[in-house]
């Protein structure tokens, strides 16, 4: 039997335009309490255009919203789970029927029925459209990829394969080692890399954190703080909550970091983490980073400006982007960024550095932004740039470029 919260989280989703982890905190609280209907929330979402262009040629008119959303469990729980299919279709049907829509039934399991013997093979025809479904990509953003990288690297950038595990880092005074022996004793199934672990859901790992032994870190966050270079001297983290990044450097170069964020609920969110961790060299500001601080001026030798973005390039952890940003939202995160960036210059030390840093693959957000400042401040440049490794990522690619100041 499914569980309702799986369909009124997801009316949340398609409705009120929560976020997964809201809608999922709201109608499941607890973690790991029922890792199946989580995971079926994340299965419809990662699948929802793929099922819109599905609904649309198994149905003579396009279904209301409520129905819509049943048809999408249904086909996300024959699709990904292990089930034999007539126990799938009962499970929604009996789903239906306690969410009091017993008037749906018939045609829920019409469609599903129709869906088993031959919606699996339905795709678009036009190329791009096609893409569009297979990569749960908007059709304007995959327009967008193609325009700014390619057809060959758009595709290849939006058909990556994601991993349905979470990455987790030890503390760095508890140590690799200490938490690969955590895990076993735990029975968990991993899989190591280079800055920590792959679990997968069913891994009793939480206490571990309330120990402050281990946190959720993505590979590619890691991978980003390992590629920036420090020498010394304070460091300026201004676009810094949750905290991750911060705490990860000052353990890393045992260094002192201010850590800024522009909302007071967000600071405390660094606070806690810093604390979890014993991170006592890590200070936190109220901050809205657009707005120049004039005795800050080239008091850093190292700045991390982790600017807001679209969030197409974390898409492995954060499907439910694709739902809520609209293009219009991107322009004006690349406004944002190129304001963001101009500022966060003005407080590298000479011969400093200014890591920029997003969880996009976008040019427009990366490189483009970087190519800006480097137009307009001559006192910089560029050593280093990278887009992650979304395979090693499972999924995930962000960019970071390092900028030297002379």
């Amino acid at each position: 039997m499914i569980n309702t919260a799986v369909y009124y989280a997801l009316s949340d989703i398609y409705l009120k335009g929560s976020w997964i982890s809201e809608a999922t905190k709201r109608y499941l609280p607890g973690s790991g309490v029922d890792p199946k209907s989580f995971r079926l929330i994340h299965s419809v979402v990662e699948r929802d255009f793929l099922a819109e262009y599905r609904i649309s040629r198994l149905t003579d008119r396009a279904p209301k919203t409520s129905a819509k959303i049943i048809l999408k469990i249904g086909m996300a729980l024959l699709d990904v789970f292990d089930m034999p299919e007539y126990a799938a279709v009962n499970d929604v049907i009996e789903m239906t029927k306690s969410l009091g829509k017993q008037g749906l039934c018939g045609f829920v399991n019409a469609v599903l029925r129709r869906y088993i013997k031959e919606g699996r093979a339905l795709y678009p025809e036009d190329p791009v459209e096609n893409l569009a479904v297979r990569a749960n990509r908007p059709l304007w953003q995959v327009k967008r990829y193609i325009v700014e990288l390619g057809i060959e690297e758009a595709e290849k950038r939006l058909l990556t394969v994601k991993t349905e595990h979470g990455h987790i880092r030890p503390a760095r005074s508890f140590g690799k080692d200490s938490l690969r022996k955590e895990l076993e004793e735990r029975g968990c199934v991993y899989e190591e890399t280079e800055h920590g672990f792959y679990i997968n859901g069913t891994c009793m790992w939480p206490e571990l954190y309330m120990e402050g032994k281990a946190t959720v870190m993505s590979w590619s966050s890691i991978e980003v703080c390992e590629t920036i270079p420090y020498e010394g001297g304070l460091i300026l983290d201004l676009c810094a909550a949750p905290g991750g990044k911060s705490v990860y450097l000052s353990e890393k170069f045992d260094a002192k970091v201010v850590s800024c964020d522009q909302y007071i609920h967000r600071v405390k969110l660094i606070n806690d983490y810093a604390q979890k961790f014993n991170a006592k060299k890590i200070s936190t500001i109220l901050l809205d980073a657009r707005e120049l601080i004039p005795e800050w001026k080239e008091k850093f030798s190292l700045v991390l400006l982790d600017a807001p973005c679209s969030g197409f390039g974390s898409l492995a952890t954060n499907g439910d982007v694709v739902l809520h940003r609209t293009e219009k939202d991107v322009e004006e995160i690349i406004k944002l960024q190129k304001q963001l960036i101009s500022v966060a210059a003005e407080y590298v030390k000479a011969g400093g550095v200014l890591a920029y840093a997003t969880c996009s693959d976008l040019p427009s957000e990366d490189e483009n932004v970087v190519r800006m400042l480097l137009s307009h401040n001559s006192r910089f440049t560029l050593e280093k740039e990278k887009h992650t490794d979304p395979v090693k990522g499972g999924g995930e690619s962000y960019y970071c470029a390092i900028l030297r100041k002379k």
